[in-house]
């Protein structure tokens, strides 16, 4: 196992610290491509124009007017 690279730590300033720790394991595993791709297909799935069956969709219902109300 090689040993995991240090890191710099910075202040609530953005200015570097004199003080470096070890960079955690889970920054070195590998990607999953196959996840990436999954998560990628689910984000691209929220973009997409809604589209409806039928031409007569939405107008098609058994609720009635009341009217204006005068």
């Amino acid at each position: 196992m090689s040993a995991r690279p240090l890191v710099t730590v910075y202040d609530d300033s953005n200015a570097a610290t004199s003080k470096q720790i070890k960079l955690p394991n889970v920054f070195l595993t590998p990607i999953r491509t196959d996840l990436v791709q999954f998560i990628h297909d689910q984000v691209r799935k929220n973009r997409r124009q809604a589209h409806a069956v039928s031409t007569k969709a939405g107008h098609q219902t058994s609720a009635e007017s009341w009217g204006t109300g005068h």
